[in-house]
């Protein structure tokens, strides 16, 4: 590998929108993210399952096609 050409990783703390925090590598000094592990429907657990919906689509499903589905 060439040398000075890699830019250097930090531990840094990642902060979840649902609250959870926790510590990863990076090269940025601030992390920020929408779904983590502790909040994405496919790790939760069947009884604090939730939906993670930032944007809508549920409702405008919904919307478009009714309570049919």
């Amino acid at each position: 590998m060439k040398k000075n050409i890699h830019p250097e990783l930090k531990l840094v703390k990642a902060k979840c929108a649902c609250g959870a925090e926790f510590e990863v590598l990076s090269t940025r000094d601030n992390l920020r993210i929408d779904v983590c592990s502790k909040c994405h429907p496919f790790f939760t657990n069947a009884g604090s399952m939730r939906f993670v919906d930032s944007e809508g689509r549920i409702e405008k499903f919904r919307r478009k096609y009714g309570d049919n589905y």
